[in-house]
């Protein structure tokens, strides 16, 4: 988690210097990435699996596994849908117009 405090006052510093107090997108992505990460590793670490061990289940190396714990991107469906068989949990993931006033169910089961 530490990496992560030094990305908001990296984040912050960065807004600071600029003349444009907006969010850039790239900070919003890098915002949502290291949530999912850090989503993920509390999953895991509550069933006090290792990163060898999930990833060995998903079938992903153990360096691709602590890469998205880090926020290096958002895995694809299917290697959520492999973690998550990896560490007996399901997966709710909303997607679309995060301001939009309907939301719909759309179920896909993998």
């Amino acid at each position: 988690m530490a990496g992560h405090s030094r990305w908001r006052t990296l984040q912050a510093k960065r807004l600071a210097e600029s003349d444009d107090v907006a969010e850039h997108p790239e900070y919003e992505r890098a915002g949502r990435d290291l949530r999912i990460g850090d989503q993920l590793r509390a999953i895991r670490r509550a069933q006090n699996l290792t990163q060898k061990e999930v990833a060995e289940r998903a079938g992903i190396s153990q360096p691709a596994l602590s890469r998205i714990e880090l926020g290096g991107g958002i895995p694809d469906i299917e290697t959520l849908r492999r973690l998550g068989k990896a560490m007996g949990v399901r997966f709710h993931i909303i997607v679309g117009d995060e301001k939009a006033q309907h939301d719909e169910d759309l179920l896909v089961n993998f």
